[in-house]
């Protein structure tokens, strides 16, 4: 059945790409494989190669259900709005406030309009660019690419792609070095007014580039200034966003809930025009209903 389930993974990303041969890029594999995977010749194929390209196409089993809650109701609506004027904008806000899984579900919903994600790493200015050619299934050719060329196949690989209002979302900018930020220039420098981009990561990703356009440091000021100067920060999760996420994940009892959400040392935020009690660390909730469940599951 999860073998089925990535065939059907390579159906929708060929449709999304446009070939076998870039999803066979995507996932770093050949496109025989692929052929082998699709026309169902699975005899030869061992579960490490589908397991790569189940993880390249965003497969994941069930498992943690964050739901529909605050931040992610803001971070989609960002997306959206980034899609539909094909604006840069920046969200930057601390650590477990459920960018990643907020932008991965979104990305799921639009696979078929145009949406591509990338999750970064400590990457530099070539790095990070053949991750990017990587996840957009673009052919990078053999032996050494020069960033600039990877670049232009970036550029290229949008302009062909215009009519769909593409968006693309970086996720943990802020792990990316300043070379590989600065990549992100000429991408608005050629797709500005075609393509949306929203880039995300911690708190440190606004005080990077604020800090780096306090000190003059190179392009910092250039990338300030592209994306506004102005970084989106989320709230939290409500109780009632809290009771939902219990309830996503087999904990109906709303008192426990409640005991969960204030175990999570919620604080007061400005919503809608009052304050409103919020957790903000979502990974520490997370912890918490994985515990309960543990506790629900020995003593049954």
């Amino acid at each position: 059945m999860q073998k089925k389930e990535v065939v059907t993974l390579i159906a929708q990303e060929k449709e999304r790409l446009g070939s076998h041969r870039a999803v066979a890029n995507k996932a770093g594999i050949s496109e025989a494989t692929i052929s082998q995977m699709v026309n169902e010749k699975w005899e030869q194929i061992a579960d490490a190669m589908w397991l790569k390209v189940a993880t390249a196409l965003g497969w994941k089993a069930n498992g943690w259900q964050l739901t529909d809650i605050t931040n992610t109701r803001i971070l989609h609506s960002v997306f959206r709005d980034a899609k539909a004027k094909s604006a840069f904008f920046a969200v930057s806000h601390r650590a477990g406030s459920g960018k990643t899984a907020s932008a991965k579900s979104f990305a799921e919903q639009e696979y078929r309009s145009g949406v591509y994600f990338l999750q970064c790493r400590e990457w530099g200015r070539n790095a990070f660019l053949q991750n990017l050619c990587q996840v957009l299934g673009i052919d990078q050719g053999r032996g050494y690419v020069s960033a600039d060329d990877l670049l232009q196949k970036i550029i290229r690989f949008f302009q062909d792609r215009i009519t769909m209002q593409p968006l693309l979302i970086i996720d943990e900018a802020d792990k990316l070095r300043p070379a590989a930020l600065r990549a992100l220039i000429p991408l608005y420098n050629y797709l500005e007014n075609q393509v949306g981009l929203v880039i995300m990561g911690t708190d440190n990703l606004e005080k990077e580039i604020k800090n780096g356009v306090r000190f003059n440091r190179k392009g910092m000021d250039e990338i300030d200034s592209r994306f506004g100067r102005n970084f989106i920060h989320l709230l939290g999760a409500t109780k009632k966003d809290v009771e939902r996420i219990c309830e996503a994940n087999g904990i109906t009892d709303k008192t426990l809930a409640a005991s969960l959400f204030k175990e999570c040392e919620p604080r007061q935020v400005p919503y809608h025009g009052q304050h409103t009690m919020m957790v903000e660390d979502l990974r520490r909730l997370k912890r918490c209903i994985e515990r309960e469940q543990l506790r629900a599951a020995e003593a049954a």
